[in-house]
């Protein structure tokens, strides 16, 4: 008897879309996925196009994450309004590589964070209260699926947290495609408004979780005392003196000690957090502030590596990505705690801005052939599952 094998290929385009926590603005790339035999052979980088938020636009959604300001007003018209801000990241990346929207499977829309809050807090139910945790992502669906007749996929965190789960961190497997190094640990760690890190062992299960503020607090005391949307390259921090004492009072965070999974946000380092360290640090010239601040992202990175990742696996290789991975103080701070190769993601060709699009647009192809994409291990959700939300629409123009 004769068996005759056949090899299944396909090849999709999809878009991720990505707006983080800096809310800098939307990262949009185009990615070829080939997959053979329902097995992944390779994830390609084609191009990527970003859009800027306006001045007015970041105000309007860093009020929108303080719950002393939140007005649902503004809410409201910001979901709509950021679809339409998607769907010109996603006409915009389509005009610069002439590919016909016909061409692309599905967008996968990150969305931007407003509120995280994963921890189960009682509810009010129908006998009894139940215990329920949350994550907000506005940015709406329909009008990018209107605007230009792809079909979206969104709203992939809330899956997970209606598992148990944290909703984050979700790029694990990008990473491991990327990344990974037979016989090495390395740490795959993200630097936007908020630190995260995949770890790929050189043996067992990969796993990630938040470890801390990433840009944050850097960005908005640029803002602040410099009338500077970022610290462009570390050159302000470069400029002042690292005050020992307050970084230790820093350090002296709940956070930091709590074991994975575990994820956090701008409701945690926001805006009145960092108003309480301008009230500690008023003794300070702003140059060592920065400069604090900066060795502080470095420090809680490198004391989570030293709590739970080198007495597991050791640690042979650090790759940065992110908007942190150009702020050359800041990586020369995390080089000199963890005494370790650092390198940023460029080096493997993964743009600092465009490995969290890509994962979405990954998620998005995952989603769309009914697979799922989560890690109980890295979020702490009680099983695997599908993630996100489908839209379907025919293209409108208005």
């Amino acid at each position: 008897m004769y068996h005759i094998l056949i090899h299944m290929k396909k090849t999709s385009l999809f878009i991720g879309l990505m707006s983080g926590t800096s809310m800098d603005g939307i990262d949009a790339v185009l990615v070829e996925i080939t997959e053979e035999d329902s097995a992944i052979k390779a994830v390609k980088l084609l191009d990527l196009a970003s859009v800027e938020y306006a001045p007015e636009l970041k105000t309007l959604l860093l009020g929108l994450c303080s719950a002393r300001m939140m007005d649902i007003d503004a809410l409201t018209r910001a979901h709509f309004g950021l679809g339409e801000w998607n769907a010109r990241a996603v006409l915009r990346l389509l005009s610069k590589t002439k590919v016909d929207p016909k061409e692309i499977a599905a967008i996968g829309m990150h969305g931007q964070t407003i509120w995280h809050a994963p921890t189960k807090l009682p509810f009010p139910g129908i006998t009894r209260p139940f215990e329920i945790g949350g994550t907000l992502q506005i940015g709406n669906p329909q009008i990018v699926a209107l605007r230009t007749g792809i079909p979206v996929i969104s709203d992939f965190r809330s899956a997970d947290v209606a598992l148990g789960g944290e909703g984050a961190p979700l790029a694990l497997i990008i990473d491991h495609l990327f990344f990974s190094e037979a016989g090495k640990t390395v740490a795959v760690q993200n630097i936007g408004g908020i630190g995260n890190v995949t770890v790929l062992p050189k043996a067992g299960e990969l796993y990630a979780f938040d470890t801390g503020p990433g840009n944050m607090i850097i960005d908005a005391l640029a803002q602040r005392f410099a009338g500077r949307p970022y610290d462009d390259g570390g050159s302000l921090a470069s400029r002042g003196k690292i005050d020992e004492t307050l970084l230790h009072r820093l350090m002296d965070d709940p956070y930091f000690a709590l074991s994975p999974p575990k994820s956090t946000g701008r409701e945690v380092y926001g805006a009145p957090y960092v108003q309480r360290l301008i009230e500690m640090a008023e003794h300070l010239p702003f140059e060592d502030l920065i400069a604090t601040a900066t060795a502080f992202t470095a420090w809680s990175i490198a004391d989570s590596y030293k709590r739970f990742v080198m007495p597991r696996h050791g640690l042979d290789r650090v790759v940065v990505s992110g908007g942190g991975a150009r702020n050359k103080t800041l990586l020369s701070y995390l080089e000199s705690y963890l005494d370790r190769e650092i390198v940023t993601g460029e080096a493997y060709g993964v743009p600092d801005q465009g490995r969290e699009a890509m994962a979405f647009a990954f998620l998005a192809h995952e989603s769309l052939n009914r697979r799922p994409s989560n890690f109980p291990l890295a979020t702490g959700a009680r099983e695997r599952t599908i993630l996100g939300t489908i839209t379907l629409q025919e293209p409108v123009q208005i």
